[in-house]
């Protein structure tokens, strides 16, 4: 293999092509909810929110979660290694990935507002004018950057807990 065949390979480890996926993913899921259903050119963002996320949470728990698992050098769920997961355990968990997605949701639609509200504010533009509106490309990279975001302050809040039990003990 050449050197620049092994620079590659090394750079595109498997974290950095399952966030390839999610971000195609999110994108993917955007152009078929925002450009090809109604729901895209509704007034009410929330419902627009509110559905890509449902959307969203469903197809990474079906497709990309499973995908990724399996496809990529990255382990399974810590509680279904254990063995012992049952439907209620499963059926929380779905209902987590969907809320966590909403909310992924709703804080990329946050970040677009806020966006073009400084875009419209710096060149003196109309508070109704959409300077950049919602595109698969940007909005995967957004995605993704809230999901990391989520992922590390939940690695973060879990391992305070952990301090705090070991300490009591």
């Amino acid at each position: 293999m050449s050197k620049k065949g092994q620079r590659l390979r090394a750079f595109f480890t498997d974290r950095r092509m399952a966030l390839i996926i999610r971000w195609w993913a999110a994108g993917a899921i955007y152009f078929f909810f925002g450009w090809g259903t109604s729901l895209g050119n509704q007034a009410a963002i929330l419902d627009f929110v509110f559905w890509l996320g449902i959307a969203m949470g469903i197809f990474n728990m079906l497709v990309v979660n499973p995908v990724l698992r399996m496809g990529f050098n990255l382990g399974p769920d810590s509680r279904s290694s254990r063995g012992s997961y049952s439907l209620s355990q499963r059926v929380s968990d779905y209902l987590v990935e969907i809320i966590k997605n909403v909310v992924i949701m709703f804080i990329v639609a946050l970040i677009y507002v806020g966006i073009n509200t400084i875009i419209n504010a710096v060149f003196s533009l109309p508070q109704s004018n959409v300077s950049l509106p919602g595109e698969p490309i940007l909005f995967g990279v957004f995605y993704v950057i809230v999901w990391l975001l989520f992922g590390w302050i939940t690695q973060r809040i879990l391992d305070s807990f952990q301090a705090a039990q070991g300490k009591r003990q």
